[in-house]
This record gives structure tokens, sequence and C-alpha cells, in this order.
């Protein structure tokens, strides 16, 4: 359910997520967006009307529904892999590298995009597969997770941990 303090949370969250600070929302947006203002909309000390919210969203570049829907909780198995979103975004950027990639790649980054929007994700940096969405994104290309985790590998899109050696 929607709450007016989720809101102002959400509006706060995708700020800090992008690494800015209301002084820089105020420069980038050209004054559009005031600091002042924006500070109060994420203490809830000002009401949020429909035409301000359709400005930040299209400043952070998230559909409105972000600001205005809690995200669906998570459900499933536990995530197995990590997806860079900073990578796929980077790819996306890049059309020579995906058409040089497999075809399956043009479809894999379809199917983050996808699960983006279904998950109303859209201030994180990372993005956690579900073993289910592993599962149906094999099915869907005609291949095994373990080629699918490997493509992702491959192109980077995935973060990996990082082994600590013994001292």
């Amino acid at each position: 359910m929607t709450t007016h303090d989720g809101v102002c949370a959400r509006i706060r969250s995708i700020r800090i997520s992008q690494g800015l600070s209301l002084t820089d929302v105020e420069s980038a947006s050209n004054h559009t967006i005031r600091a002042v203002v924006l500070g109060s909309y994420e203490r809830g000390d000002r009401a949020l009307s429909v035409k301000k919210a359709i400005t930040i969203a299209a400043f952070y570049g998230v559909p409105l529904s972000y600001l205005l829907e809690a995200p669906l909780p998570a459900s499933g198995a536990p995530a197995q892999l990590v997806m860079d979103l900073r990578a796929v975004k980077g790819l996306i950027a890049d059309d020579a590298q995906v058409a040089q990639g497999l075809p399956a790649l043009k479809s894999i980054i379809r199917f983050i995009s996808a699960l983006i929007a279904l998950r109303n994700d859209w201030n994180g940096e990372i993005l956690s597969m579900r073993a289910s969405d592993l599962s149906h994104l094999a099915m869907t290309l005609g291949r095994s997770n373990e080629e699918i985790t490997q493509v992702l590998r491959e192109n980077r899109l995935l973060v990996e941990a990082k082994s600590t050696g013994s001292l």
C-alpha cells in the first residue's frame, strides 16, 4: 500500500542512489527543481503536486509510478545472480558491442529491462536475479541456466563476489 512516508522515502532514495545532493539536483535541472523544495518533499513537509511529481520522475529518468507506488515485494527463491545495471546501461549504449555479441544478448538485455520495470526498481545499480528469473530466461532462449550465466559473465554484466584470501 502506498503511504505518504513511502513516497517521500522513494523520492529521497532515488536521489541518493544516483549520487546527487539536493544542490546537484537543482543545478542539473536548471533550477526547475529547487533544492529547498525537494528537501521538503523528501521530509514530507510539503505536499507534492502531480505536476511536480512528473517533473521529478522525468528528471530522474523513472516512471511516475516508481515515485507513487511501493515496489513489489520480493518473493520466490533467494537471488543467485546479481546484475550490474551500470554495465547493462553501458552495453545498451554500445550498439556495436551488442551487434557483435550473441544473438541472445539483445534478448537478455530486454529481459533485464522488463525485470526492472516489473519490480519497479529504477534506482538501483544492481538487480538481483532470482533462480526463477534465470530459469525463465534460459527457457525462453532455449539454453541452459549455465549457458545464460556464462553469457552474462563474458559480457561483464554480473557483479562477481570478490574472494578474500587469507593473510
